[in-house]
């Protein structure tokens, strides 16, 4: 699950190159008061607030509601790869100013600043990446990846099914994605996957919880 955040991460950054530059109909801001205070705010580490929120998710007996559930349980994932594999010092809603807190990444076109996940009406997840441009031209943008969501608690199974993709409020074309991605290795992404299985020519991604380990933590 880790290495698909970054995936998609990765993924942000090359649609911000390779379309947001030069657009006029990108401009989106973001601010860390759409981020998840329950996860970067919690008491919990990253690693606990993942057990237990999957413990939660795929517990069929427990009554609250599966989308929100699977909402947090990513939104740790998210916090705790950015923090793992991108920053380290990540930490939007704390005390530091500096921009290695408040950054996730940064890259040639745009500064990356946020990621996490939200439901929609429709209870898909709906991935938001922002990036920020300070240079000429500069803007305030986000990439907008809306996932439909299946979870079978007693077979221990989440499957995202990427639905739609926006820049702002515009939609990318499967077309442009499936010519971005066309760019990529995608073989080397997928065998990299180590956690659960990435399927980019159908776009699904399917995390399958470990109920024996579970109990043995």
């Amino acid at each position: 699950m880790k290495k698909l955040i970054i995936i998609l991460v990765v993924l942000a950054g090359l649609v911000f190159g390779g379309i947001a530059y030069g657009t006029s109909r990108i401009n989106e801001e973001v601010t860390s008061d759409d981020l998840p205070e329950n996860v970067y705010a919690s008491d919990d580490t990253t690693e606990q607030g993942i057990q237990n929120s999957a413990f939660a998710l795929f517990n069929p007996l427990n009554s609250e509601d599966t989308y929100t559930l699977t909402k947090t349980f990513l939104n740790y994932v998210i916090y705790e790869s950015i923090k793992n594999n991108l920053n380290e010092d990540y930490d939007p809603l704390g005390d530091c100013d500096t921009s290695a807190c408040n950054t996730i990444v940064d890259t040639r076109y745009v500064d990356v600043l946020y990621a996490y996940a939200h439901l929609n009406e429709d209870n898909q997840i709906i991935l938001t990446v922002s990036a920020q441009r300070g240079s000429y031209p500069s803007f305030d943008t986000a990439i907008h990846l809306t996932f439909d969501v299946t979870v079978e608690p007693l077979e221990g199974s989440l499957v995202l099914t990427l639905d739609k993709t926006h820049l702002a409020g515009d939609e990318i074309s499967e077309t442009t994605l499936d010519r971005i991605l066309g760019r990529i290795d995608t073989q080397s992404i997928e065998e990299s996957v180590t956690t659960g299985t990435l399927d980019l020519d159908e776009k699904t991604y399917t995390y399958t919880y470990d109920f024996v380990r579970s109990f043995q933590d």
